[in-house]
């Protein structure tokens, strides 16, 4: 089985909710005028402003949280919050009052999912987001792309045993493949020499040497097309391009020098990266993570959840790939 793991708030049935104001409109002609007074005045782009309940129009003028600099509602609205409301809506008829302005709730944020989108007891805008709807599901990954996901965790787990057995400690195995060529770009395992020299950390390295090396060949390459004659100018032929027809770079190797290390690429695991290893990972700017066991200490995605903040450069996405004794 192959799981993604998401933020806790993409998995909830519910979103948080917060209050906010609203007007209760017995008159429907005065929508017209006060829709847009009030959506300038409190811009909120992705609720819906009217809604019909018992008989009339519930106009939502305002979250409580745009209020709390000049106001503080707790739990009811004071006189002065609602004289202040009444002014800006600028209601001059006398079927509309203070005592129509109501406590409602609201979503603090837009829900992401169909289920969250139906607890809304206010309606909001909201999109779906098939991508993460296959996710959830676990549709996301068709019938081949699983039987190869998991085929590569199998092997891993079966060499990490075998590794294991040999050096008496638990070793790490791990591999970077290029998706869009399903190639195995860089193999490692953990040094038992070293507490540092992690599997994850290796790989990386292994990646960073292949590409400097494609760089190598390149410069190389490079300098023979620019190589003069013995008057001092380019050789002509069949090499040789004018500075008009500049050459199209062409990527030739499926780990391409103009990359940045893992960039786009997949990792396999056999154990769940340590918080270190999932920072350079991060750093390395790869794309997605498989692995089998999660670790018994303090791991980087189970734990840490490196990938779910915010504040970081990069993220990926992260699945735990569950191997069956079948």
């Amino acid at each position: 089985m192959i799981t993604a793991l998401l933020p806790d708030s993409d998995l909830q049935s519910t979103v948080p909710t917060e209050p906010a104001v609203a007007l209760r409109v017995l008159n429907k002609k005065l929508l017209s005028r006060l829709i847009p007074i009030v959506t300038t005045k409190f811009p909120l782009p992705t609720f819906k402003r009217v809604i019909n309940r018992d008989n009339s129009c519930l106009l939502l003028l305002c979250k409580v949280s745009q209020l709390q600099f000049e106001f503080h509602i707790p739990g009811e609205i004071p006189a002065a919050a609602s004289n202040y409301l009444i002014s800006v809506v600028n209601v001059t008829d006398q079927s509309v009052s203070s005592c129509d302005l109501l406590l409602v709730t609201v979503p603090s944020r837009l829900p992401v999912t169909v289920t969250q989108k139906e607890s809304c007891t206010w309606p909001v805008s909201f999109h779906p987001n098939k991508e993460l709807q296959n996710k959830i599901s676990g549709q996301n990954f068709n019938k081949e792309e699983k039987l190869s996901i998991i085929n590569r965790i199998s092997g891993l787990l079966k060499e990490q045993e075998a590794a294991s057995m040999n050096t008496g400690s638990s070793v790490n195995c791990v591999m970077v493949v290029n998706p869009k060529t399903s190639e195995v770009l860089a193999t490692a395992s953990d040094c038992t020499v070293s507490l540092l020299d992690h599997a994850t950390m290796r790989v990386i390295d292994n990646i960073a040497q292949r590409q400097n090396k494609q760089k190598n060949i390149s410069s190389e390459n490079s300098s023979d097309n620019m190589s003069c004659n013995g008057h001092g100018k380019r050789k002509q032929g069949p090499d040789h391009v004018s500075d008009s027809h500049p050459v199209k770079k062409v990527k030739t190797d499926v780990c391409v020098a103009d990359d940045y290390l893992c960039t786009g690429y997949d990792i396999y695991l056999a154990m769940e990266p340590c918080v270190m290893c999932t920072m350079a990972l991060v750093h390395s700017r790869i794309g997605r993570i498989f692995f089998g066991k999660q670790r018994e200490d303090f791991g980087g995605v189970t734990n840490a959840k490196l990938q779910e903040i915010s504040a970081l450069n990069h993220s990926f996405e992260v699945y735990n790939v569950s191997i069956s004794d079948d």
